[in-house]
């Protein structure tokens, strides 16, 4: 009876060790508690969050130069309503589908798995696009820094007042929001939440409302920060043709690379040799240590 017992309590002890290798990383930290994700759901949430620290989002999550930033991850799903139907109309998507099946059961775990991510400090959205294509509905993935997108809403409040919005709003509502608004409007929002210079903001807008009326591209320059995926092309923002970037651009720029230097030193210490970087447990260890410092 012990011989059994004790070759059964190895073989429990090897799955364990088995199954904690074979995840790769941790599902009960500080800032997370996700030990009721499924490993697939526990995968896609370091995944995500891997592929937010090699492009923009590292700005907002190891970072405060981003209040919001996009996740990168395209979600396109056939559920959109077809251009033949009317507007108020009940029965829009076939939920006997397969593919409209398959749509709705993978947003339901990537809602699982943002709700799971969000905590005091993040909050992680899924957000519609207003605009739909050939049938397909397209979302985007935002992960937003709640202590900054509070600031902005209450620095930009002569701006984000005329929804009733205060720093106090909630982040899902307020980019739903903006999301369906009017252009120029939702131009000016994400500039500021996303980060950009009031006057890079202000030139974009303006420029937008000059092509409106007279139907000319203003020409533009554009000025990029570093992420480690590329030089150019995430964290980018336009600004007038000729313009001489200032200290304003170059504040940016410098503290920028000062934490994309710590990210690419730090990334070694939470490599994984078979799903790349435990993001979970860095992004972890990098609040807590902020959060100590405070």
């Amino acid at each position: 009876m012990k011989k059994v017992f004790l070759s059964t309590l190895i073989l429990l002890v090897l799955v364990s060790c088995t199954t904690t290798k074979r995840l790769g990383y941790v599902s009960k930290i500080s800032d997370w508690n996700l030990s009721h994700l499924t490993e697939a759901e526990l995968k896609m949430a370091n995944d995500l969050l891997s592929y937010g620290l090699e492009h923009e989002a590292l700005y907002t999550l190891m970072d405060t130069l981003k209040p919001i930033s996009s996740l990168g991850f395209s979600l396109s799903y056939p559920i959109a309503k077809a251009s033949e139907m009317k507007d108020g109309q009940a029965n829009v998507v076939d939920l006997k589908a397969d593919s409209v099946k398959m749509a709705l059961e993978e947003l339901s775990s990537w809602n699982k798995v943002l709700k799971a991510l969000s905590n005091d400090n993040l909050e992680f959205l899924l957000i519609p696009y207003k605009q739909s294509w050939q049938g397909k509905r397209n979302l985007q993935m935002l992960v937003c820094r709640k202590d900054l997108f509070a600031k902005v809403i209450s620095e930009k409040a002569n701006f984000f007042g005329q929804w009733g919005f205060t720093a106090n709003s909630d982040p899902a509502t307020v980019l739903t929001t903006i999301e369906f608004e009017s252009k120029n409007d939702r131009y000016r929002a994400y500039g500021y939440l996303f980060g950009y210079p009031d006057y890079a903001v202000d030139f974009f807008v303006e420029a937008s409302s000059a092509e409106d009326e007279s139907g000319a591209f203003v020409k533009r320059d554009f000025f990029s920060i570093p992420v480690k995926a590329g030089k150019s092309g995430y964290f980018t923002y336009a600004i007038p043709k000729g313009y001489v970037p200032t200290q304003t651009d170059s504040a940016i720029f410098y503290a920028a690379s000062t934490t994309l230097q710590y990210y690419e030193v730090q990334k070694s210490n939470y490599g994984n040799s078979e799903d790349g970087i435990n993001a979970i447990r860095m992004i972890s260890d990098y609040w807590a240590r902020s959060l100590s410092n405070q």
